[in-house]
């Protein structure tokens, strides 16, 4: 967008500078015509790169807009996820049941569509350095937990309820990374802030593990 504005900025500095330069000349007199062409050139020009400029800017609000419909429903499924962890996991454990065959009957799974975050488009356009760094690490250390969980057979409950309380922390991680990547596509914060406060949810995630 930034480039076509400027093009369109020196084509209309390049359009008024012809249309000043030596009015009286005797040489814009005899070639009035291709003068007269030149000026009409450059003025289509000028419209194409102000249409395209126009329309990337909509089209990049749009795809922020869609991403954080993505982001948001990305947030539904992790807060489905923490509930099933907590209920048909870690609750069914306190009672005394063991979880080996739960797992082996209802397998812990990956909130539905966070994975594909990795490779999605938009995501690779406008998700700020740091937060989709942060996400790597989630995603990587989410996909471990659930490998674990639905291999560990040997087991006993209180080391798999160790790592569905790890799962649950990041879970809330996930969804903590999402929602500061809303607040900035919406503008309500800019990048550096962004930044900060995921300096500060990193900082207590690491305190707190």
């Amino acid at each position: 967008m930034l480039t076509y504005s400027i093009i369109a900025l020196i084509l209309v500095s390049l359009s008024l500078f012809m249309l000043n330069f030596r009015k009286e000349s005797q040489w814009r007199k005899n070639n009035g015509e291709t003068f007269g062409f030149l000026l009409s050139l450059i003025s289509t020009f000028i419209g194409l790169f102000i249409a395209l400029s126009v329309n990337t800017f909509l089209d990049n609000i749009n795809q922020k807009n869609n991403l954080i419909k993505l982001l948001n429903t990305t947030n539904l499924a992790i807060e489905n996820c923490q509930m099933k962890t907590k209920g048909m996991y870690l609750n069914t454990a306190s009672s005394g049941v063991n979880l080996t065959e739960i797992l082996k009957k209802t397998p812990v799974e990956l909130p539905k569509l966070y994975p594909q975050l990795e490779t999605n488009n938009m995501v690779n356009d406008y998700f700020s350095p740091n937060a989709f760094q942060a996400y790597i690490v989630c995603i990587d250390n989410m996909g471990t937990f659930v490998k674990n969980l639905n291999n560990a057979d040997q087991d006993n409950n209180g080391t798999k309820i160790e790592v569905l309380n790890s799962y649950l922390k990041y879970l809330e991680f996930a969804k903590s990374i999402n929602n500061l990547e809303i607040e900035r596509l919406d503008g309500k914060i800019d990048e550096a802030q962004e930044t900060a406060s995921l300096k500060k949810i990193v900082d207590q995630f690491t305190t707190s593990k």
